[in-house]
């Protein structure tokens, strides 16, 4: 084989496995979306005014005191929350988050 033929081929496989990824990862469920319904108006009422202070420790602790979620879940609210409500384009087409 000429070395032409085998740059051809390592090219034709380098992007079959680069689609092969990529289809692979756009497959991937979404995390699932917190419930801000199990958040009272009063936690998140108390969490937005800490945002707006610059306090998102201290928001994301008082909605893990209410809901008892994990560190991750609550984060996800809060940062939507600072975000004003707006969700993150990782570059994919997909919005993380809720």
């Amino acid at each position: 084989m000429s070395n032409g033929l085998y740059f051809t081929l390592g090219v034709v496989v380098g992007v079959a496995l680069t689609t092969v990824l990529f289809m692979a990862r756009r497959r991937q469920a979404p995390p699932p979306a917190p419930l801000l319904t199990e958040v009272s108006e009063e936690t998140l009422a108390r969490a937005r005014e800490l945002v707006a202070r610059g306090k998102k420790i201290h928001a994301i602790k008082a909605v893990r005191e209410e809901t008892g979620w994990d560190l991750a879940r609550a984060k996800a609210v809060v940062d939507t929350m600072a975000r004003g409500g707006r969700k993150k384009d990782d570059g994919f087409g997909y919005y993380g988050g809720f």
